[in-house]
């Protein structure tokens, strides 16, 4: 069950990227593109809410929801001071889809593999949105969204360590779940 999650993990965030990589973005399109990330999370993070019976892993998905939420909120906001929107564009898309059909994966999971599957998903995705989040850093053409984004890597690193970390302690004998 860990392979093939892995691998179908590993293979949609292959899509993700070859997405990125062909286009080149806009700025509010670069937004569109971390906005989509950050509800998927919200997303895997309501469902691991419901389904996860650790309470480390309650207390991960409630930071989770919460701090990609504000991000979505400082996006709305960015855009409408700036009186745009996130835009769509292919990237966006490609990860839209990647995220329902995980989100269906991860919700067929038996309840005994949901904590694993629900990590080894969290790590290859927020290994992605912090690669992103640095090439749109670079590559941004607006102060405003540059910003924007550095403020709010460190966290999506954060979220990313903790991921690594709670996948060393599921399953270790002693370890309260």
């Amino acid at each position: 069950m860990r392979g093939k999650s892995i691998a179908a993990g590993l293979i949609l965030l292959l899509a993700w990227a070859s997405a990125a990589a062909q286009e080149s973005l806009t700025d509010g399109q670069m937004l569109g593109v971390v906005f989509v990330a950050n509800q998927a999370e919200i997303a895997a993070g309501n469902l691991a809410l419901g389904k996860t019976r650790s309470a480390s892993l309650q207390v991960f998905a409630k930071r989770l929801v919460s701090e990609h939420g504000q991000v979505n909120q400082e996006i709305v906001a960015l855009t409408q001071r700036l009186g745009a929107q996130p835009q769509r564009s292919a990237t966006s898309d490609a990860l839209t889809k990647q995220s329902a059909d995980e989100l269906a994966s991860l919700d067929e999971t038996s309840s005994h593999d949901f904590d694993e599957a629900y990590l080894d998903r969290e790590v290859v995705f927020l290994q992605k949105l912090v690669n992103t989040v640095d090439g749109y850093i670079r590559t941004t053409s607006s102060a405003d969204v540059r910003l924007l984004l550095i403020r709010s890597r460190p966290s999506f690193i954060f979220h990313l360590d903790q991921a690594h970390r709670l996948q060393l302690s599921i399953g270790s004998p002693g370890l309260k779940r």
